[in-house]
């Protein structure tokens, strides 16, 4: 593993994100903003699903879906072109492992709380009732998923 890690440490796509002007700054401003639309929105969906505010419908979440996806989509291109970049080093990093760990287990909630209370959105907001209790434990632990994730990451920079 170390060794394909290498190889692509030494490429020249590696080198122009290392050593260039604009390589790492472009893909560090799209891992930003494609991180705070992810997490914002993310925790915008939890808190809603948490019952703040309470009167807001559960049914516009589904149309957020795609924003979060494709925002997803752009953080994890942009992270991994900047893993690529130094992947022996972020290989070996503690901080980096929780990292993933708590950005998998924040993608699984999303996916978990987008199959159950979102798809149960018409129903939830003709009753103008709560989520279930499970689906706002799985928020608490989203947002504490998405905060370390971001915690992590900063300590990433100083391991």
């Amino acid at each position: 593993m170390i060794s394909l890690l290498e190889t692509l440490q030494n490429s020249e796509f590696s080198q122009w994100v290392l050593v260039s002007v604009w390589g790492y700054p472009i893909l560090l401003t799209l891992h930003s903003i494609g991180l705070a639309l992810l997490v914002g929105l993310l925790i915008i969906v939890d808190l809603r699903v948490l019952g703040v505010p309470r009167l807001l419908p559960f049914l516009p979440f589904n149309r957020l879906m795609a924003l979060i996806w494709g925002a997803f989509a752009v953080n994890l291109s942009s992270g991994v072109a900047l893993f690529v970049a130094d992947g022996v080093k972020f290989f070996n990093s503690t901080a980096f492992r929780f990292k993933f760990a708590s950005i998998v287990i924040g993608i699984v909630l999303a996916v978990v709380i987008k199959n159950t209370v979102l798809r149960q959105a018409p129903q939830l907001d003709a009753q103008q009732g709560a989520a279930p209790v499970t689906a706002r434990a799985l928020a608490v632990i989203s947002i504490l998923m998405w905060i370390s994730a971001i915690g992590f990451g900063r300590y990433m920079a100083y391991e």
